[in-house]
């Protein structure tokens, strides 16, 4: 505000209250009103250099102002003044950058999420696939060993039971082959044993019948002796070729038996080592489908243990993936958060430039309705 003038006094000849004298007006009410004429004339020129200078400040300050006002009107910031759109122009990049760099980040880390989680996924899949190939590996493994062992066993009892009842029949052979030379033996014996006691018989029976010849001057009854003597010689020979041939037939049987019964005995064995040999091959056919089961058992626990691990795998990933894409937007929020309150820290920061330009205004406005 301009300063008020002070009081002006009326000089106009009209208005003179001098008090009167004998001879004219009083000389020290004259002097007294010099005086305080020569105050007033030195008070108003100070007022009036201070009036100067107070016009020649608000001159400026109106010429400052207009160029601010016009600075306003523009569309840019630059109307604000050069602090105010520095601030301003700065608070906007910033908030750019950081509006950009938030989306970035964000974009960024959801990228980064995805692909880590792609990565365990497919790391998840590719260890569960070898899980699975290397059980199914290990499974035909067992069984193809246990085929094979069961192969063998079986292909080596057949051949046991094939070699059993060759040897058998083999054997078999050479005993019935020597039942057969032991018979013709024994016969070949008898009938020589039996011709040498005929001829031998034969002989007693010349020696006796010379013998009967000379005695038969000392005999009465000559004729009736050798007769009841040759009776008597075919008795014994009968008897002991009955004999040797009820021996030779014993015998005969009796080794024939033998041979029946150790034919026998081989083929109850052969059959037994048969019989020994189809239980153990059962027995491996048996262990094999046992191991068989026993492996695909395991096939399907490692297969189940691998999935569950898998799925457990994955479900961790994603687990982790959820929390990490949580936190990706939680910081994205945190740093939108702060962006937008720095845009309203910035929007306040220009209201208040705001604010002071209009006072600005109003000042303007009065100095130069004052100074109209």
């Amino acid at each position: 505000m301009l300063p008020k003038p002070c009081w002006r006094p009326d000089l106009s000849g009209d208005a003179t209250s001098f008090p009167t004298a004998l001879r004219g007006y009083s000389k020290s009410a004259v002097n007294d009103a010099f005086l305080d004429l020569n105050r007033d004339v030195l008070r108003l020129s100070t007022q009036n250099a201070q009036l100067a200078d107070e016009l020649k400040q608000a001159k400026a300050q109106i010429e400052e102002i207009t160029a601010k006002l016009e600075e306003v009107q523009s569309p840019t910031y630059a109307g604000l003044g050069n602090q105010a759109a520095i601030i301003l122009a700065s608070a906007e990049d910033q908030a750019t950058r950081l509006l950009a760099h938030a989306e970035s980040e964000k974009s960024r880390i959801l990228g980064s999420i995805n692909e880590e989680v792609e990565t365990k996924k497919n790391e998840a899949k590719d260890y569960y696939d070898s899980l699975v190939a290397e059980a199914d590996r290990r499974v035909e493994r067992v069984i193809n060993a246990a085929k094979a062992e069961a192969n063998e066993l079986i292909e080596k009892a057949r051949n046991e039971g094939k070699r059993l009842i060759e040897e058998a029949t083999r054997e078999s052979g050479s005993i019935r082959g020597a039942i057969a030379t032991e018979v013709a033996k024994l016969r070949a014996d008898t009938k020589r044993q039996t011709e040498n006691l005929k001829a031998m018989v034969e002989r007693n029976l010349a020696e006796k019948k010379l013998l009967l010849q000379k005695e038969m001057v000392r005999e009465i009854d000559a004729e009736k002796a050798a007769l009841l003597i040759g009776d008597q010689a075919r008795i014994d020979l009968e008897l002991e070729l009955t004999a040797r041939r009820s021996e030779a037939e014993a015998d005969y049987l009796q080794k024939h038996q033998e041979a029946v019964h150790q034919t026998q005995k081989y083929l109850d064995d052969a059959k037994a080592q048969l019989q020994a040999a189809i239980t153990r091959t059962n027995a491996a056919q048996l262990e094999a489908e046992t191991i068989e089961s026993a492996a695909r058992s395991i096939n399907k626990q490692t297969t189940d243990a691998a999935r569950a691990q898998a799925e457990q795998m994955i479900a961790l990933a994603e687990a982790e993936s959820r929390q990490i894409i949580a936190e990706a937007k939680n910081r994205a929020a945190r740093e939108l958060d702060e962006a937008n309150a720095k845009l309203a820290k910035l929007e306040i920061e220009r209201r208040t430039v705001g604010s002071y330009l209009e006072h600005l205004e109003k000042v303007v406005e009065a100095s130069r309705k004052s100074l109209d």
